[in-house]
């Protein structure tokens, strides 16, 4: 396997793994600044796929499904595409985003889907080709996100994301503010950094928000943490709570529920085939529904509640695994050439 990259990294060559990096960009690198980089980054790559023997070309996020596209007209290598975000979901990159990944939509060869939602949304909004797209649900580091019995988890409540509009952060803090009447000693704690062209801005928006809720001593921005940090996080914490309007997936959803952790959402699309209400979390349409406070305080002060929604939470985890992942891309590979 060949993997190819335009952001900076360190070359790997293993077995039956190549990493190569062309060097481009860094991992700060924005949408808009990784655009500049495109028509070199093709350029490079048929470079690459003229020195090396190249069966079938996989491409993740839109960018590279462009290269991908660009690489079957020219040597005719058939291509499989994930996109992992959809441009439909996402204001900021416009019309030219989503013409982009229809053209790519049509070009390839076969498309996964991370979840019926998303294979709905490629059907209905980008007019994709039924028969090519494959469900392929995600795994998670196993050894890493697992939950222990016995942990002392503490009033805290969790929201991991990166910052920008589209992800609903300012939901969270009047959520939290009705919260503190009921539950003593709350605290909220921000994971992830400001992301896309507006990220920086609704980052100040969500500290000018808290300054005026008076909540400045129970809320805390940690960043972007590893996945040792982020699982000692959530092993601790007593709910994680999801506020953004759509995701073709929800990967933190199955992370934290393998780390022993109910999440609250009010996406409605995606994590409703990962959440059960009220047997390992919640989703609502709003979190101003009067049932969203009743799970959460029930959640916080019933310690037999919060040990089944903990435990149902970890078995209905399992089912997402890196093999059966492999499985069903192996499957999705299956007669492309």
């Amino acid at each position: 396997m060949h993997i190819i990259t335009g952001e900076q990294a360190k070359n790997i060559s293993k077995k039956n793994l190549k990493l190569s990096s062309f060097n481009l960009f860094t991992n700060q690198a924005n949408t808009e600044e990784k655009k500049e980089f495109l028509d070199e980054f093709i350029e490079k790559t048929f470079q690459y796929i003229e020195e090396h023997e190249i069966d079938v070309v996989h491409a993740h996020y839109w960018l590279s499904g462009l290269v991908a596209k660009e690489t079957k007209q020219r040597y005719k290598i058939p291509f499989i595409f994930t996109s992992h975000s959809l441009g439909v979901f996402i204001q900021e990159n416009g019309l030219d985003r989503i013409s982009a990944e229809k053209e790519i939509f049509n070009s390839a060869d076969k498309i996964t889907a991370s979840s019926q939602f998303e294979k709905e949304n490629l059907l209905n909004r980008y007019g994709a080709d039924k028969l090519k797209i494959h469900i392929v649900t995600p795994g998670l580091n196993e050894k890493t996100f697992k939950a222990f019995r016995g942990e002392k988890r503490k009033n805290i409540i969790l929201s991991v994301g990166r910052i920008q509009k589209q992800k609903g952060q300012l939901q969270t803090l009047d959520l939290f503010k009705n919260l503190q009447y009921r539950i003593k000693g709350l605290e909220l704690i921000f994971v992830g950094g400001p992301s896309g062209a507006d990220g920086e801005a609704y980052l100040t928006k969500m500290k000018n928000k808290i300054e005026e809720l008076r909540i400045e001593d129970e809320v805390q921005f940690v960043g972007s943490l590893s996945q040792k940090k982020l699982v000692k996080l959530m092993r601790k914490s007593k709910l994680l709570i999801h506020s953004a309007e759509s995701e073709t997936f929800g990967l933190v959803a199955i992370e934290a529920h393998r780390s022993g952790l109910p999440v609250l959402s009010t996406n409605q699309g995606s994590f409703k085939e990962i959440i059960s209400n009220n047997e390992d979390g919640l989703v609502s349409k709003s979190f101003e529904d009067i049932q969203v406070y009743d799970f959460i305080i029930k959640l916080f002060e019933n310690e037999e509640y919060r040990s089944q929604l903990i435990n149902n939470a970890v078995k209905n985890s399992l089912v997402f695994n890196w093999e059966i992942t492999a499985q069903n891309l192996k499957k999705a590979y299956k007669n492309i050439t």
